[in-house]
């Protein structure tokens, strides 16, 4: 499986601070299902080679 690179603006951070802090396991699963998932489905194809270490 390939790496996946996952960006987070500031209010991103601070809820998953906040999250970790709060240790609440569905609010952590709901910050996945809805900051992760959509971001990992994401393809970016014009940076898709350089990340991966592919040519081309």
């Amino acid at each position: 499986m390939s790496k996946v690179f996952v960006v987070f603006d500031e209010a991103e951070q601070l809820l998953l601070k906040s999250i970790y802090y709060d240790e609440d396991p569905q609010e952590a699963l709901s910050f996945v299902l809805e900051h992760i998932i959509p971001k990992v489905k994401k393809e970016i194809t014009c940076l898709s080679g350089l990340l991966s270490g592919q040519k081309g």
